[in-house]
């Protein structure tokens, strides 16, 4: 065999590599056929050189793009009309601010301020009303205190502010029930609000008072239209708000009874008239207390009478003595008793005064200067106790406002 010779061609291969058919150039792209792969190939030999199928594209239809047209001259109507409406906006926009000041302005204005403070009280506010002048509550000045009393404000009006520098006045005319009568308010700038507008705090008003006086013994709990008040409330001056307030104590002694007495709080300053307003409880003693009141004025009688002496200590009657003679065994007889009435109480006590006079008599033994002795006695036919009862601890007690000799 020479070396110029070919290989042998394995079985069943063939030597030209097949041709790809040609797509025609109307139809669209084929994809590439794969070689079939012959028996030899199946077998694991390597067949002949590979060849992709070629591809082919369609040719492309030029594309046209549209010229732009013209444009046409733009109207300056449209123009104006906008600026005319931005106009407007800008024009109702400075209207708005305007109004919303003037709002905020007459919002913390000084009457405004004198307005609620009025408005509260007739709605029964009256901690809000507190509140507006800068206090707090306590006393009679509580809503509960204030809605438990009668004959509020029930109408106001109210003037225009003056204000000089940094204090504006206000002049209310009020109603109360069927009163009128006008108020006069102050108020003291306290700073600013939305950096303008000027604030104002309304001043404490020194208020009507219901002034406190129980005719009756020390001690005493009182309560003002069933509120009860702390601390000794015998008698003292409560700051209250105009209204009706009626005052009373808590009475559970069956030897006296207490009355109610009403303060009518007229105004709002206590120069006002009728805004000082006293409320006297009076107290009287009952068909118990009365007999307790007599037993206690006897029993004081009695103990004058016990004394063995011409002047007994703190009971108001003597025997004189002559010049010259000496007394002893002294000895005082309540030969009638006198019978009394009990009054009103007037300062410490209820009044007690004589209805029918006493006879007293004494008897002593005497000796002269010359050493001559003898019985000695005389009468006194007008005996008249008086005094003040009241009660302590539970019990009536006896008080002589008898001058002693």
């Amino acid at each position: 065999m020479s070396d110029n010779s070919l290989p042998p061609v394995p079985q069943g291969a063939s030597s030209v590599p097949p041709v790809p058919p040609v797509p025609p150039a109307s139809s669209a792209p084929v994809p590439p056929v794969p070689p079939v792969p012959s028996a030899a190939s199946a077998q694991g030999y390597l067949g002949g050189p590979q060849f992709q199928q070629p591809q082919f594209q369609q040719p492309q239809q030029p594309q046209f793009q549209p010229q732009p047209q013209p444009r046409a001259p733009r109207s300056r109507k449209g123009l104006i009309i906008g600026l005319s409406i931005g106009a407007a906006v800008v024009i109702l926009g400075g209207v708005g601010l305007a109004v919303a000041g003037s709002s905020i302005s007459s919002s913390v204005a000084p009457d405004t301020q004198v307005k609620a403070f009025l408005q509260d009280l007739v709605d029964g506010r009256a901690e809000s009303a507190l509140q507006a002048m800068g206090e707090k509550p306590s006393g009679l000045l509580t809503d509960e205190a204030y809605n438990a009393s009668t004959n509020h404000i029930t109408d106001f009006s109210v003037g225009k502010p003056k204000t000089i520098g940094e204090t504006s006045t206000v002049t209310a005319k009020i109603t109360q029930g069927g009163t009128s009568y006008t108020q006069e308010f102050e108020l003291a700038k306290a700073g600013k609000t939305f950096v303008v507008f000027d604030t104002w705090q309304l001043q404490p008003l020194p208020l009507g008072v219901v002034d406190v006086q129980v005719q009756g013994p020390s001690g005493l709990a009182v309560q003002v239209d069933d509120n009860a008040l702390e601390g000794d409330a015998d008698e003292s001056s409560l700051r209250a708000f105009p209204g009706d307030y009626e005052v009373s104590v808590v009475d559970d002694s069956d030897l006296f009874d207490a009355a109610p007495a009403t303060a009518n709080v007229v105004g709002l300053s206590d120069d006002a008239a009728g805004s000082i307003a006293t409320a006297a409880v009076t107290t009287t003693l009952t068909e118990a207390g009365t007999s307790a009141a007599q037993a206690a004025v006897d029993a004081y009688v009695d103990g004058c009478v016990a004394q063995q002496s011409l002047a007994p200590t703190g009971c108001g009657f003597e025997a004189r003595a002559q010049d010259g003679v000496s007394y002893s065994n002294i000895r005082w007889t309540l030969t009638v008793r006198p019978t009394y009435s009990i009054g009103d109480w007037v300062g410490s006590g209820w009044v007690v005064s004589t209805a029918t006079a006493g006879t007293l008599d004494v008897l002593a033994d005497s000796v002269d200067s010359a050493g001559r002795s003898g019985p000695s006695g005389t009468s006194l036919p007008n005996y008249r106790p008086a005094g003040t009862v009241s009660v302590a601890d539970g019990a009536i007690t006896f008080s002589s406002s008898v001058l002693p000799f």
